[in-house]
């Protein structure tokens, strides 16, 4: 944890989480604009965004490929008394199970540029599936000054051009920015059926 400042974690009950995403709170704010209910996560790692969403009032579904991360993200969201649930899976082939605009809203915070392009645009093509027609994506991707934390992995590293034209056919940009850790963050609304 060398490489994360301590005022990015909170103490429940002594055990430490890292706070939410920062552009959670704008996503929210879009959220319930548009009455949005079911949130799915694709890599929902050990549950901050689930919590947050949920304690807002949001039915939530994360996904992720660590045991021990949906394990947490359960036994936090029942010590809380939240509604929601985590499920151990590949989120690149678990997307594909559910039917089509079973969601209201997709989250995928730094999960999805572990895979190459192409992959990844298919990775779209199923979240803009997944959503009802108007539903809100927030994404955030490495951008080429970002902190790489998995350098062992094969990942994609964004640029704001290209970022625009993977998701131009799909979903409509309503911002698109870079955080503090140099990510690219989108939020963005569904435009076009697959």
């Amino acid at each position: 944890m060398s490489n994360i400042a301590w005022d990015n974690f909170y103490n429940d009950h002594g055990r430490f989480y890292l706070l939410p995403h920062p552009a959670l709170s704008e996503f929210v704010e879009k959220l319930k604009e548009i009455g949005a209910i079911r949130v799915l996560d694709l890599g929902c790692g050990s549950g901050k965004h689930l919590i947050a969403l949920s304690e807002k009032g949001f039915d939530v579904d994360g996904i992720d490929f660590s045991p021990s991360g949906v394990r947490m993200a359960n036994e936090w969201l029942e010590a809380r008394g939240l509604e929601g649930k985590a499920i151990v899976a590949d989120l690149h082939e678990k997307v594909k199970v559910y039917k089509n605009g079973e969601f209201d809203a997709v989250i995928a915070i730094n999960s999805l540029h572990y895979q190459s392009s192409g992959e990844f645009l298919k990775t779209i093509k199923e979240i803009n599936r997944l959503i009802k027609t108007g539903g809100l994506v927030l994404l955030v991707v490495p951008s080429k000054n970002s902190l790489i934390l998995k350098p062992e992995f094969e990942q994609i590293i964004f640029n704001e051009d290209a970022l625009r034209i993977a998701l131009k056919d799909r979903l409509e940009i309503l911002n698109l920015f870079m955080d503090e850790d140099k990510n690219y963050v989108v939020i963005a609304r569904e435009t076009k059926k697959a």
